[in-house]
């Protein structure tokens, strides 16, 4: 086992960032409203800008921040007026316009790459708005924390023990050690939200916690995916030990979209 890479100067980086980022995260999620959906909006122009500046060649200064202002007005928009849109019917025909377009303009023009990597950005935005204003706050919160403990022990259980690797094409740094610690980790959150703060007596919440920690290690992977196939290591350099927002946050995106047709099409029956 290798403890030492657990003291590092990146992990100390990495922790450090961690906590500053939590501060105001914590802060817009308990206070709801038209107060998350601006900070919403204003992570997505962030990750539009990532995407849009790593995709697009040649890099063009107006029509990233474009993109940024598009993006950011769409998830404004749809968080003010249309939350209540966001029905069994709708979600699934948007969902499937999605898979179709990312067939059909994967190999194609740099501008179409861009428009279905922001897509998938609003796409996701809107669940999590969706979620946050349809459901109470220890609902919205352990599917944020779970994420984050899925992340954190699959970081601290794989710099550890290290062993097979999960996916060494994609990421070489995952192990399938660290996925378990990730799951681990997520029942743990689930428990204690089970005893202490969510309002549910279904077990089939652990069962759960473990689907959102694969969940959102595929999410990782993809994002991780998407970046070896522009030959760069990170979204951005934003975050000190993270990269960029889009690094950070890509276990919430495939999370909170898998969630919210968990819950649109169960009525919480699993939750």
């Amino acid at each position: 086992m290798n403890f030492g890479s657990l003291i590092s100067k990146q992990v100390v980086v990495r922790l450090t960032s961690s906590f500053l980022m939590a501060v105001p995260v914590i802060a817009f999620i308990f206070v709801g409203g038209v107060c998350f959906m601006v900070f919403v909006a204003f992570l997505a122009g962030i990750m539009s800008w990532e995407v849009t500046r790593t995709v697009y060649k040649p890099r063009n200064v107006f029509i990233e921040i474009g993109t940024v202002f598009v993006v950011a007005f769409l998830v404004i928009v749809f968080g003010l007026f249309f939350v209540s849109s966001f029905t069994q019917t709708n979600l699934p025909l948007f969902a499937s316009l999605l898979i179709i377009v990312a067939c059909i303009i994967r190999k194609v023009h740099s501008v179409a790459r861009v428009a279905l990597g922001n897509l998938i950005i609003v796409f996701s935005c809107f669940c999590m708005i969706w979620l946050r204003v349809t459901f109470e706050v220890e609902l919205f919160a352990w599917i944020m924390l779970s994420v984050i403990a899925t992340d954190t022990g699959a970081f601290i259980v794989g710099s550890t023990i290290g062993g097979i690797k999960l996916a060494p094409n994609i990421s070489p740094n995952k192990t399938w050690a660290g996925l378990l610690g990730g799951i681990l980790s997520s029942l743990m959150v689930a428990w204690i939200f089970y005893l202490f703060w969510l309002e549910t007596n279904n077990p089939s919440l652990f069962i759960m916690a473990i689907i959102l920690a694969i969940v959102s290690q595929i999410g990782d992977l993809v994002e991780s995916a998407y970046k070896r196939s522009y030959k760069i290591k990170d979204s951005s350099r934003l975050i000190p030990g993270h990269g960029g927002l889009l690094d950070r946050l890509d276990g919430h995106i495939a999370a909170g979209m898998f969630i919210s047709f968990i819950l649109l099409y169960t009525d919480r029956a699993l939750i």
